[in-house]
């Protein structure tokens, strides 16, 4: 079988190796703890991957989503191949992502901006600088004041033919799996219910 050749590969990846000299230590330690927080969440089994769009200034990036996970990464290619360093991400976008359920993203045509679906606890859309990788915008699906969240399972982004930067239709798909309890004759969803939603996106620039 392919166990053995699978152990001495996941060891690789997770050993950390340093070299030599003692005024490195320091960028060592903090190189190492950064790619063991990017491989930590990209464990739990990939729901999603996605190339940077044609028009994006960095062609080799790779976006990733993982089940579990409270992150979508970035991955810049040309970092993957180096022997004998660990595995490191670009960018990190955050979302509540407890859940096996899938959460999707998409990217704007340029590349420079992400839109993130987030779990049941904050059932909203973040939209992240993918270059920065700092939040720009929250789009709030739920009634703040009706006090019901789920999840953010289906995002994608629509740029208008012509339009600016980040001015487009957002659709979203929101909804997970409940399960009743067998005795629970009396109770009701009160119409609680997955649905589907379109967004207008304007840019504030």
């Amino acid at each position: 079988g392919h166990g053995r050749a699978f152990v001495k590969k996941k060891r690789r990846f997770e050993q950390i190796d340093t070299p030599d000299g003692e005024g490195d230590d320091d960028e060592n330690v903090f190189s190492s703890a950064r790619a063991r927080w990017f491989q930590s969440r990209a464990r739990g089994g990939v729901t999603q991957l996605s190339w940077a769009p044609p028009l994006s200034t960095n062609p080799y990036l790779l976006y990733s989503a993982s089940r579990r996970s409270n992150a979508v990464l970035s991955w810049d290619l040309r970092a993957l191949s180096s022997l004998g360093t660990p595995v490191c991400g670009l960018q990190s976008f955050t979302r509540d992502g407890d859940t096996n359920q899938r959460l999707e993203f998409d990217i704007n045509d340029e590349g420079n901006t992400i839109y993130v679906g987030c779990g049941t606890s904050e059932g909203v859309v973040k939209i992240y600088d993918t270059t920065s990788g700092k939040l720009q915008d929250t789009l709030q699906v739920f009634d703040e004041d009706s006090g019901y969240r789920d999840a953010v399972n289906g995002v994608s982004y629509l740029s208008y033919q012509g339009g600016r930067s980040n001015n487009g239709l957002l659709a979203v798909s929101v909804g997970s799996r409940t399960f009743n309890e067998p005795d629970d004759e009396d109770s009701n969803d009160d119409g609680k219910q997955g649905f589907l939603q379109l967004m207008v996106c304007k840019s504030k620039m």
